[in-house]
């Protein structure tokens, strides 16, 4: 009987002492802490990118809509341009960029396909066409968990997107 009553005291002290709670908490609280902090940090990079991508696809275009001598003449060429403005490696810029210029004679008929992804296709017009400037670009993200959120096929990325519309100046 004295060996009962002295397991049940000694479980009574364990009951009573704090010491450790805080640690316990905390290691229940940490693994929060920083999938929030790491979901912050990518959706302000998220945010850069996004950012990036549509200065970048706006200078590129820009050499379109006046004509210059420097503009792009092919996909390739406007990829490259994109590519130069957003920075890092040009080879991983390449395999994540999808871009599509596309010409129209009336912003009627743009409007219809400003929604649709870019199909690879370059036909920059001539004066006072009506051009369309699709670009998306493939952005991997570190959390898994915040991959979920965008509900896309590819669990570890999300597509960005900028599209541009515009009317070419009266260039010679």
């Amino acid at each position: 009987m004295a060996r009962v009553f002295r397991s049940s005291s000694a479980t009574r002290s364990f009951r009573k002492d704090q010491g450790g709670a805080t640690a316990v908490e905390f290691a229940l609280v940490a693994p929060l802490l920083c999938f929030a902090l790491l979901s912050i940090v990518e959706i302000g990079m998220m945010g850069m990118m996004c950012s990036g991508l549509d200065n970048a696809v706006i200078e590129a275009a820009r050499r379109i809509r006046t004509g210059r001598a420097d503009g792009p003449t092919s996909a390739t060429s406007f990829e490259d341009q994109i590519c130069a403005h957003l920075g890092g490696s040009g080879s991983a810029c390449r395999t994540r960029l999808v871009t599509s210029v596309q010409k129209f004679s009336k912003f009627g008929a743009a409007s219809a396909t400003i929604g649709a992804a870019p199909a690879n296709q370059f036909d920059k017009g001539a004066a006072g066409d009506i051009i369309i400037v699709k670009a998306d670009y493939t952005w991997p993200l570190m959390s898994p968990f915040l991959a979920t959120a965008f509900d896309r096929h590819e669990p570890l990325s999300v597509t960005l997107g900028s599209r541009l519309t515009f009317k070419n100046e009266p260039f010679t």
